[in-house]
């Protein structure tokens, strides 16, 4: 019953959040600009109510289970550590390389309002800061939906292999209508982080490494 609540939610949380209205103004107005900001930030909040929030409260009350089984939780120490250690250069690398093509202005930033307008100033610092706070609570929403609630929901019946490619090929449905070299990057990165969830028990390292390299992808197009 567990792993079919799962798969329900998934698929229609999934579905809903990729169909949600994206973008914002395209110009932030200068009466309204902290409302026309967070309005374009939406895809992101939304992504941390459905994927990350509301998952927890499934866990908490419905399962009656703890969140640490679910990789919230540190985990493997060493394992985590290293893989951070690892992968964080890599996906830095990744971004700083890949993110200055048009094809990634066409979606990135999912706010459209900060690929318009001058964030230079101390305001564009605080204005970018805000949206690295939200960004990284999509990412933990996304990891924690995919690689936590998902994978080890599925993993004591569907087993491991199983688990990571269902998440991956949820993962990288998602991705549609994107370049098409993310698309296939999203196959290799939802295998790869669903493996470092399983070997470090934690969400932890997939989740440090996401985060990275979307915010270095947004600044690089925002200020590249």
């Amino acid at each position: 019953m567990k792993e079919k609540i799962i798969l329900l939610y998934v698929l229609f949380s999934a579905v809903i959040w990729k169909c949600s209205f994206n973008g914002g103004v395209a110009r932030f107005s200068d009466d309204f600009f902290w409302y026309d900001f967070f309005v374009g930030e939406g895809k992101l909040i939304l992504a941390f109510i459905l994927f990350g929030v509301i998952p927890i409260l499934i866990i908490k009350i419905a399962f009656r289970e703890r969140l640490s089984d679910y990789g919230f939780r540190f985990g493997e120490v060493i394992r985590t550590i290293r893989s951070i250690c690892i992968g964080v250069p890599l996906v830095i690398l990744i971004a700083l390389l890949s993110g200055g093509g048009e094809l990634f202005l066409d979606v990135y930033p999912f706010n459209i309002g900060l690929r318009r307008c001058n964030l230079s100033g101390d305001l564009g610092v605080g204005v970018f800061a805000v949206h690295v706070i939200l960004y990284a609570s999509y990412y933990f929403g996304w990891e924690f939906m995919f690689r936590g609630f998902m994978q080890h929901g599925l993993e004591n019946k569907c087993g491991i292999e199983i688990a990571i490619l269902m998440q991956t090929i949820t993962t990288t449905m998602l991705h549609f209508g994107h370049p098409t070299g993310e698309i296939f990057g999203s196959i290799c990165a939802g295998l790869a982080w669903g493996y470092l969830a399983y070997r470090s028990r934690s969400i932890i390292s997939g989740f440090t490494q996401h985060a990275t390299l979307g915010i270095i992808l947004d600044w690089k197009l925002i200020y590249g």
